[in-house]
């Protein structure tokens, strides 16, 4: 009796082995947590910072279409057309055209 208790002692004196384990497994458990923790911040930052990036290129983009549109206006057009000679056409110069069938069409629509 004496031996097993003495046996108990020994193994109760050390640091056990599964306590290491167990202190080793959260040690890398509370690891792997910060770990993830920090991705999804630095993956947070991210996101913001290329919403900015987008609001940015939509504004741009809207400020490119404005100056298309205004580009294309006849008030930005006229006095350039003026200036090289175009005028709008009259009467006269619009020539009409008579819609011709051709045989051939007829009968590939006809199939």
């Amino acid at each position: 009796m004496r031996k097993k208790l003495a046996e108990k002692k020994k193994k109760d004196k050390g640091f056990p082995l599964r306590t290491a384990i167990i202190l080793g497994i959260l040690v890398v458990t509370a690891l792997c947590f910060l770990h993830v923790k920090i991705e999804h911040t630095r993956t947070g930052y991210q996101i913001s910072k290329a919403r900015e990036v987008e609001q940015d290129l939509m504004k741009e983009s809207q400020m490119l279409q404005h100056e298309i549109i205004k580009l294309k206006s006849i008030e930005h057009l006229k006095p350039m057309a003026d200036k090289i000679g175009f005028r709008f056409p009259t009467y006269n110069d619009v020539v009409f055209v008579e819609e011709v069938i051709v045989a051939q069409e007829e009968q590939d629509e006809g199939f």
